[in-house]
C-alpha cells in the first residue's frame, strides 16, 4: 500500500494532486512546522503578464501549521480578505471554459468564515480532489501523536497507516537518511508538469492547480 505525506498547502499545484493519484493513503502533515516562506499560506494564479501571488493574512509564529491562526479582520480595499480573493480569481478566470461549471462550489468556501490556516486549506484539498473525480483516503498526521521526528516521523507514520510504500517527493534525496528504509520501500515522484490551454497566451507552469480545473475541467495528466 502507497502512502504519501504532503503538508496542506494553500491552493496547490498540479504535483500535489499527482501525488493523490500515485498514493492509496494520503496522509495530510498538518502538524509540521509552519513556514511563512513556503507555500502554506500561498500560491500563484495565471494573469494576462504571467502570473500573480494569491496569499492569506495569518499570524506568524513558529508553531505547527494546525495551529496558525487566519486574520480576519484584515481587508483589502473595502472588502474582508477572503472575498477580496475569490473575486480576484473570478477576475482573471472569469472567461475561462470551465469557471463557471466550479465557480459556486470555491465561492462557497472562501464565503465561509475558517479561523485556522489548514482547515481552509483542507477544505479547498477537499473540493479538488472532488473536481478533479479523485478517489482517495486522506488521513491527518495529528491524529496519531507520533512522537518521532524527520525521517522515522515519515516511517512511522507509513507503518500507523497500514502502508508499505513510501511515496518521496523528488527533494526528499536531499533530506531523508535513506538508510532508515528498511521495511518500508521508497519511491520518488517523478512529475512531469503538463501544458495545457490557459486563458491567456503563452504557457505558464506551476499554478495552483484551479488554474487547470478551471481551464480543461480535468487533471490533465495521463496515467
Amino acid at each position: 500500500m502507497i502512502v504519501a505525506i504532503h503538508q496542506p498547502n494553500h491552493l496547490p499545484y498540479l504535483g500535489f494532486f499527482d501525488k493523490v493519484l500515485k498514493s492509496d493513503i494520503f496522509v495530510i502533515h498538518d502538524d509540521a512546522q509552519f513556514n511563512d516562506s513556503d507555500f502554506q499560506r500561498r500560491n500563484r494564479i495565471r494573469v494576462y503578464k504571467g502570473w500573480k501571488w494569491i496569499t492569506v493574512p495569518v499570524e506568524r509564529k513558529e508553531i505547527p501549521i494546525n495551529k496558525i491562526m487566519i486574520k480576519n479582520d484584515v481587508n483589502i480595499g473595502e472588502r474582508s480578505w477572503n472575498r477580496a480573493h475569490f473575486e480576484i480569481i473570478q477576475g482573471w478566470y472569469k472567461n475561462a471554459p470551465y469557471f463557471e461549471t466550479y465557480k459556486d462550489d470555491l465561492r462557497k468556501i472562501y464565503e465561509s468564515k475558517h479561523d485556522k490556516l489548514a482547515n481552509f486549506n483542507i477544505e479547498i484539498i477537499k473540493f479538488l480532489i472532488k473536481a478533479f473525480d479523485l478517489e482517495i483516503k486522506i488521513v491527518f498526521s495529528s491524529d496519531f501523536n507520533l512522537p518521532s521526528k524527520k525521517t522515522e516521523r515519515i516511517i512511522d507514520t507509513v507503518r500507523a497507516v497500514g502502508g508499505d510504500t513510501y511515496l518521496s517527493g523528488p527533494a526528499g534525496k536531499d533530506y531523508m537518511d535513506l538508510s532508515l528504509f528498511k521495511d518500508i520501500e521508497l519511491q520518488f515522484q517523478n512529475f512531469k508538469h503538463p501544458e495545457y490551454p490557459q486563458c491567456y497566451a503563452g504557457f505558464v507552469p506551476n499554478m495552483s492547480a484551479i488554474d487547470a480545473l478551471f481551464n480543461v475541467g480535468k487533471l490533465p495528466m495521463e496515467y
